[in-house]
């Protein structure tokens, strides 16, 4: 009987192989989920920066508004007092 080494037999090396393989998908996925995160993450600072933008210029214009409204109520007290 013949011993035959172990690194030489083509079930031991297929296994080696279909295990860089796999561990390598495995990193190619992993990659692709940090980099979908972080993707998510940017749209979110997006879309928090497009709220606050709109909050800010929505603010200026009902203190627009109010001004407006107050002068008007203190022409219309002032007239009723003149």
């Amino acid at each position: 009987m013949q011993k035959t080494d172990a690194r030489f037999t083509g079930a031991e090396s297929g296994r080696k192989r279909g295990c860089s393989v796999l561990s390598m998908l495995k990193n190619k996925v992993n990659n692709q989920k940090r980099r979908w995160k972080g993707s998510v993450f940017i749209e979110y600072i997006l879309l928090v920066t497009i709220v606050g933008i709109g909050v800010v210029v929505g603010l200026a214009v009902v203190r627009e508004a109010l001004v407006n409204e107050l002068i008007d109520l203190a022409n219309a007290i002032n007239a009723i007092n003149s």
